[in-house]
Formats: structure tokens, C-alpha cells, sequence
């Protein structure tokens, strides 16, 4: 019999990766759940980012943003505020830690969401392989060419995770690729920096939605402190030419704050 988490008012199943309250049943992405269930072995104890990075990511060069992402996902599915957090706290430059009650229960107490749909679609499937594999080599060349950019007078950016709002998980794969993709572009310009929530001054969200059948994307930059929209941009699709539609969208956010700062 598999061992559940109480987590607050939530239970935790890491055998399904999903966290239910009673009332509906919620499923985490597999790093978001890897992630909870390393934090909830130490309540209370700080998780420094690097032993983050080796534990769930397995030590593999990824962008600094990953780990904030994946945060982010966790707050949102607990509806966890993080100005005041109840569940997941940040403590910048040392890490993060569960700051709620947490106690084990020997029998697992969530409600199983309906089955999922699980029709093969290769090469779908093979698309999004093809898409994250190059979003690792983009996150390698941004890892080695970054340390030689000068950090003065930079924007500091938050990459949110793309919401899936396609109603569909067979997209789950494809969300987690552009979240990525969007950190690695906003890394090459040297007037951001990409950054945890606490310090970030923009914020930038993006949605997978579909359009006349196909994925699309709307992304969109606010200010951290108001929420004031500052930009936004549309990634039209379809799936295959998302990846360029991004780039091309980001250099255009990118080019707007240029002019729009006096240093620019």
C-alpha cells in the first residue's frame, strides 16, 4: 500500500503525482511532484537550488529559471500565494522549503481523476521530443555563453510556467517545452537577466491554446510590483512553427524595452 503526504489541507500521493483536498483532486507535473515529495522529506528545512538541480534534474545543465518554474507550478496548483506563502517559501540565495504542517498517513486518501486518454500519437509525440531536445541544446549555449555577459543595468525576469489552456493533457509536454524555450530567449539579450520570483521585476506569462485546431500561444509581459501589462505578443502556430514564432515574439518584447529604457 503506497504512503500518502498531508500537506496542509492537501494530501499528496507521490505514486500519482497528484494532491487532492476533499473536494477535487489535482495532477503535478513529474518534476513539480519529484520536487514536492524531496521537500516534504525535511519539512521546515531549507532545499538549496543546487541540491535541487542534482536531485531532480540529475545534475544536468538546465536554465537558471528551471527550478523557479517549477516552483511556480507548485504554488499555483495550492493556490499558494507567494508574497505570503502558507505552503512553499522562498529565501533568496539560499533556497526553498515547506513551511506547512506536514504529517505521513499509511493509506492514500485522493480521488482518482477520470482515466486519461492514452491514444497513441507518435508523431505528435516525436515533434515535442524533436523541440525539447533543442531546447537543451539552447540552455547548454546559453549555460556557456552567459558568464560573459555583464550584469549591470539588466532587467530581472520571471519565465512563468506556460498555462496549459487547451483542455487537453496530450499538451502538457509541448507547455513545459515553450516555458523553457521562452527562458532561453529571454537569457540571450543582454539587458535581461532571468530570475527567482522574489527579485523579479517583470513577469512573463504565457497560455497554449487552440486555435482553429491547432496550439497557440498568447504571451504577455507585466511589471512584478503592478501587474501593469507592459507587452504582449500571439505565437499563431501551429505546433511546428511555434518554436521560430517564440524567438521571433521575444525579439520583438526584447527590442520594445530597449527603446523604451533611457539606457537603451
Amino acid at each position: 500500500m503506497s504512503t500518502t503526504i498531508n500537506i496542509d489541507k492537501w494530501v499528496f500521493s507521490p505514486d500519482t503525482g497528484t494532491i487532492a483536498n476533499g473536494e477535487e483532486t489535482r495532477r503535478l507535473e513529474n518534476r513539480a511532484a519529484a520536487l514536492l515529495e524531496l521537500l516534504a522529506q525535511s519539512p521546515g528545512d531549507v532545499v538549496s537550488q543546487s541540491d535541487i538541480l542534482e536531485r531532480i534534474w540529475n545534475g544536468r545543465t538546465v536554465s537558471a529559471n528551471s527550478v523557479a518554474v517549477v516552483i511556480s507550478d507548485l504554488r499555483r496548483a495550492f493556490d499558494d500565494d507567494p508574497k505570503s506563502p502558507t505552503i512553499l517559501e522562498t529565501l533568496p540565495k539560499r533556497g526553498y522549503r515547506l513551511i506547512a504542517d506536514v504529517t505521513r498517513a499509511a493509506e492514500p486518501q485522493v480521488v482518482e481523476p477520470a482515466a486519461l486518454d492514452r491514444a497513441d500519437k507518435p508523431n505528435r509525440h516525436w515533434r515535442w521530443v524533436a523541440l525539447a531536445a533543442s531546447v537543451a541544446l539552447l540552455m547548454v549555449w546559453w549555460s556557456t555563453t552567459s558568464s560573459s555577459t555583464a550584469s549591470v543595468n539588466r532587467t530581472s525576469i520571471l519565465v512563468s510556467t506556460t498555462v496549459n489552456e487547451t483542455g487537453d493533457d496530450q499538451y502538457l509536454p509541448l507547455s513545459r517545452s515553450v516555458t523553457e524555450l521562452i527562458a532561453v530567449e529571454v537569457a540571450k539579450f543582454q539587458q535581461f537577466k532571468v530570475s527567482s520570483d522574489q527579485d523579479a521585476e517583470v513577469v512573463i506569462s504565457s497560455k497554449l491554446i487552440l486555435w482553429d485546431g491547432h496550439p497557440s500561444m498568447s504571451i504577455y509581459a507585466e511589471s512584478a510590483e503592478t501587474g501593469e501589462v507592459l507587452w504582449s505578443g500571439m505565437a499563431s502556430g501551429p505546433e511546428t512553427r511555434l518554436p521560430r514564432q517564440v524567438r521571433d515574439e521575444m525579439a520583438k518584447f526584447a527590442d520594445l524595452h530597449k527603446r523604451a529604457t533611457p539606457d537603451g
